[in-house]
């Protein structure tokens, strides 16, 4: 049983992952530091969005040519379902937990401007859970964190070269309800070459980047789910209006396993995914920004079904006065998964950013993803599973994703802020577990979960 129950945990992992991404969660959305990208930064924007300047600048400490801003957090939270359980499980309903988390952050850098930048920030994560005699709540407690360092040279010139490294320790709970983790160690290093002729960066009409990285995961219990990828990209943009871009955006990985326990059982396959997208992006008024991105996507997974159709990425940002900001967009895009090779997601998402006076930011978000996974026939799975196909009488598993989440930010004092929030997660599908000796309910696929979170940040 327990091995069934690992097969379980680990087809929800995965699931968790193409619903809700690879981050530091609450932790990186509060400090602001993002978990890493290989987005490289071009002469135009990458999204239609418009967000709200800053609340309040971080004064920092100067050093020569650098400056320190240093800032700790302590954040109250609580989750409602840290497990992901569902009623109908038998052994793992869902479990309320509460935590207190120690969130140190610095960053370091110079002028932008300069022939060689830098830019280095590091964040950590100490978490500690009270769990009381729950052994599986209190098993959570740990230390994970983000490290990011970029370097520039040669940002004013024609070509540009920049170095980049993302370490990440990421802390997550497993999806039933036991003392071992889906806690893992996570690296992105490479490098990007730009061309961008013109000596003003804000005025270059066209800018070429292409990156090439190497990423990594290894986990610290579930050896299975270790994993490399061989990264490249092309981003280009050409402003042929003052106003307006032609952009274009391609990419194309190479995603093995470490080990082969995953493909003997039929559960995952290693794949060479290529993105291609090209579309426009720039302002329809003084107000109102838009992009629009269309293209072709291939997971090219070694063996059993893969992903062969468009991608489309439609976004619109509204300036609707100085203090509010408003944004709406649908992608289409295709995840990895676990039991199924990929995932189609349609994803729908809008925000609202209110500011109010120099103290107080509110902002409001959701999206819903649907995702229709493919078939992947011939799963090995526990003697004692049955129900592991993702298809069935012609139709696969499709599942909806909510997320949401309600956010305020308060400027205490000079130095001092606090963010205040509420974060909804859910998953909605039929998909189930059973057990084939006497069709007992092992896993269930849907959850719900609630969090709420305090966070009391000192910065300089």
């Amino acid at each position: 049983m327990h091995n069934a129950l690992l097969t379980c945990a680990w087809r929800r992992f995965v699931t968790w992952v193409a619903v809700h991404g690879k981050s530091l969660g609450l932790t990186g959305t509060l400090l602001g530091l993002a978990t890493g990208t290989l987005v490289p930064t071009v002469g135009w924007a990458q999204s239609a969005e418009q967000p709200l300047p800053t609340l309040a600048q971080d004064r920092g400490v100067r050093t020569g040519e650098f400056t320190l801003y240093p800032s700790i957090g302590l954040m109250g939270h609580y989750d409602s379902n840290l497990f992901n359980g569902n009623t109908e499980e038998k052994g793992n309903e869902p479990i309320g937990a509460r935590s207190l988390r120690i969130l140190p952050k610095l960053s370091l850098s110079n002028d932008p401007n300069s022939n060689v930048s830098l830019g280095f920030s590091g964040i950590g994560d100490a978490r500690i859970y009270f769990g009381g005699e729950n052994a599986a709540v209190a098993a959570q407690q740990n230390v994970g964190g983000n490290v990011r360092l970029d370097i520039t040279g040669g940002q004013r010139r024609t070509f540009s070269f920049t170095f980049f490294d993302n370490f990440s320790r990421s802390l997550r709970a497993n999806n039933w309800e036991t003392t071992q983790t889906f806690n893992r160690i996570a690296n992105d290093v490479g490098a990007r070459i730009e061309f961008h002729p013109g000596d003003i960066p804000e005025r270059r009409p066209f800018n070429v980047a292409f990156t090439a990285a190497y990423a990594f995961d290894k986990f610290d219990e579930f050896e299975s789910g270790n994993n490399s990828t061989v990264r490249t990209r092309m981003v280009g943009s050409w402003k042929f209006l003052p106003k307006t871009a032609a952009i274009i955006d391609a990419s194309w990985d190479f995603r093995n396993y470490d080990n082969n326990d995953l493909a003997t059982r039929n559960l995952a396959f290693s794949s060479k995914p290529f993105r291609g997208k090209f579309g426009l992006s720039g302002m329809l008024t003084k107000r109102i920004s838009a992009q629009a991105l269309a293209g072709w996507g291939l997971s090219a997974h070694e063996q059993g079904s893969a992903f062969n159709s468009y991608l489309a990425s439609i976004g619109v940002g509204v300036r609707a006065s100085e203090s509010t900001r408003l944004f709406a967009g649908y992608d289409h895009d295709f995840v990895d998964s676990f039991l199924s090779n990929f995932a189609d997601v349609h994803r729908f998402s809008g925000s609202l950013s209110q500011r109010f006076g120099q103290i107080l930011d509110v902002t409001a978000s959701f999206s819903t993803k649907i995702m229709t996974y493919g078939d992947l026939s011939g799963i090995k799975g526990n003697a004692d599973i049955g129900g592991l196909t993702t298809c069935s009488f012609g139709k696969c598993r499709r599942d909806i994703a909510l997320d949401g989440s309600l956010v305020a930010n308060f400027e205490l004092a000079r130095l001092l802020s606090m963010n205040v929030g509420y974060t909804l997660r859910s998953l909605q599908t039929n998909f189930k577990v059973l057990s084939k000796k006497d069709s007992t309910i092992l896993d269930v696929g849907a959850f719900t979960g609630h969090e709420i979170f305090a966070n009391l940040v000192l910065r300089y």
